[in-house]
């Protein structure tokens, strides 16, 4: 029941991202400088403008996605579904039970593509949201959904930036 009402409100969700801004663009306190943030994944970009192409910057904060769409959560999973119910079956499913109980065959099998989709964070427009602080270089991104913090800490210099998440 649980998972055919996931799948019965999922296009509800989908359809109603269609309003919500995927890209916003976030002022710094510097004039030059601006902060491009993806409200779905959480990638962050510092945009540097400039009278000349070698004065415009945009930066990349961050390599990794916060949060996955729908798409890459399921072509991950079956990329590597193939190889771990194989090793299951050998290890653990091929074994009688006075070797293997029935519970650690159940502990040990792969998710489910349901159960991998509930354990991931899902990429929607709006999730992620930048807010500044008293220090013209820092902002906090949080995740609206969960409340997951970031510290993000934009700079002209490459070892300054920085993307931190709060433990």
């Amino acid at each position: 029941m649980k998972k055919l009402l996931l799948i019965l409100l999922f296009p509800i969700v989908c359809f109603g991202q269609e309003d919500i801004e995927r890209y916003k663009v976030y002022n710094t306190t510097n004039i030059y400088t601006s902060l491009l943030l993806d409200s779905a994944t959480g990638q962050i970009w510092q945009l540097q403008i400039g009278l000349s192409d070698v004065d415009q910057l945009k930066t990349k904060l961050n390599d990794i996605a916060f949060a996955e769409s729908i798409e890459d959560i399921t072509e991950s999973w079956t990329e590597s579904i193939d190889s771990k119910m194989k090793e299951w079956e050998e290890n653990y499913n091929s074994k009688p039970d006075s070797i293997v109980s029935d519970k650690d065959k159940e502990y040990w099998k792969p998710l489910t593509l349901e159960g991998t989709i509930e354990l991931n964070y899902i990429a929607q427009n709006g999730r992620f949201k930048l807010y500044p602080t008293g220090n013209m270089y820092n902002f906090l991104m949080v995740d609206v959904i969960d409340g997951r913090t970031w510290q993000v800490q934009w700079n002209i210099d490459e070892d300054k930036r920085l993307v931190s998440i709060f433990y």
